[in-house]
């Protein structure tokens, strides 16, 4: 007897739906570098974003490198 295509995807996507939410719970965060390097390319880009609508995110990461 063959087996219909649709009752097979049907329990794929059941298995999938199962699994989902799998993850643990607890997820480290950021590293305080991390958080830190963040914060000052914030400020930078904040900062001269007032001044220039135009400025970017990556001209932001450039500027903070240098100060």
């Amino acid at each position: 007897m063959a087996q219909r295509k649709g009752t097979r995807k049907a329990s794929r996507k059941a298995s999938r739906k199962e699994r989902k939410g799998t993850r643990k719970a607890g997820r480290r965060g950021l590293s305080p570098a991390l958080k830190e390097w963040n914060r000052k390319v914030m400020e930078v880009f904040r900062a001269k974003r007032k001044n220039n609508p135009n400025y970017r995110l990556m001209d932001a990461m450039k500027d903070a490198k240098k100060a």
